[in-house]
């Protein structure tokens, strides 16, 4: 187990506490510390994303790597049960305070990944899960990431491809949110295209088929105001979108039409799209 104060002994850490630091511009919509003690309504770690993430990311029990926009800190836990130790870093001091509450053995920095805290080829490996769309300034974040892991370290992206999320059957409901998210939430390919210019090399992209990203979601669990909060999209819809959607769940709900509309929506996802992507690259070893 990698304790926080062997952490703190190993790792150039400018940034410990759980204040507050500036957020990137297009992300201030989005008050992270009120969704902090909310967010895991809607979030758990998957079981084939961590499988992959360890694959691509080759870490073993001797690897010290950086989760980087940890959250609530699921994905920092999961992964460090096979590894010497993960750091898990965020912007957000609420998403830290409940990620230090859940895993107290674990270490957890209030930070910005755009400017990251540590020196540089401080880790085996790092990566980010559904990270990079609330980042501004996404060519120095991963120019940060590219400068903290050491030579032959990998790096992983997890986010959904534009052909995923138009699979998704939320967006029937929520057809403002799909624009909303195509706006912001760079392509596959774009990140592939980011990493590159990052510096890395031998880029590839492992599809997740099993992972939506949101945990236990149902029609009708859009209807619970707490657990639409904890899903950045509603920060981005009117009162009035919300509405409309949750009106158009309950009258399918009332017809049956629902069952069609989420299995169509499912299926597609299962067999074709898959859920989400994991681009991965190499800091080659020069």
């Amino acid at each position: 187990m990698f304790f926080g104060g062997i952490a703190l002994l190993l790792f150039e850490v400018r940034y410990s506490s759980t204040k507050e630091i500036n957020m990137p511009e297009d992300s201030t919509s989005i008050d992270y510390n009120r969704i902090s003690p909310i967010y895991d309504t809607s979030r758990v770690a998957n079981a084939e994303t961590i499988e992959k993430l360890i694959r691509v990311l080759h870490v073993d029990c001797d690897s010290v790597i950086l989760d980087m926009g940890c959250g609530t800190g699921n994905y920092t836990a999961a992964l460090q049960q096979v590894t010497r130790g993960v750091i898990g870093i965020d912007i957000s001091g609420g998403m830290i305070e409940q990620a230090r509450a859940k895993f107290p053995a674990l270490q957890f920095i209030c930070g910005d990944v755009t400017r990251l805290p540590f020196g540089s080829q401080t880790f085996g490996a790092a990566f980010a899960v559904q990270v990079l769309h609330h980042i501004k300034e996404k060519k120095l974040f991963l120019t940060e990431a590219y400068r903290v892991v050491r030579n032959g370290a990998w790096i992983a992206i997890h986010a959904c491809s534009h052909r995923q999320m138009r699979a998704f059957w939320f967006y029937h409901y929520f057809p403002k949110g799909l624009e909303a998210d195509l706006a912001r939430m760079p392509d596959s390919r774009e990140i592939a295209s980011l990493l590159y210019r990052a510096g890395f090399s031998d880029i590839g992209i492992e599809i997740c088929y099993s992972d939506v990203v949101v945990a236990d979601e149902t029609p009708q669990r859009y209807l619970d105001k707490n657990y639409r909060d904890s899903i950045s999209t509603f920060a981005f819809l009117s009162k009035e979108d919300v509405e409309l959607g949750c009106e158009k769940i309950r009258k399918d709900i009332a017809s049956g039409a629902v069952e069609s509309v989420v299995h169509q929506s499912e299926a597609k996802v299962a067999n074709e799209t898959g859920g989400s992507s994991i681009v991965y690259g190499l800091k080659k070893d020069f």
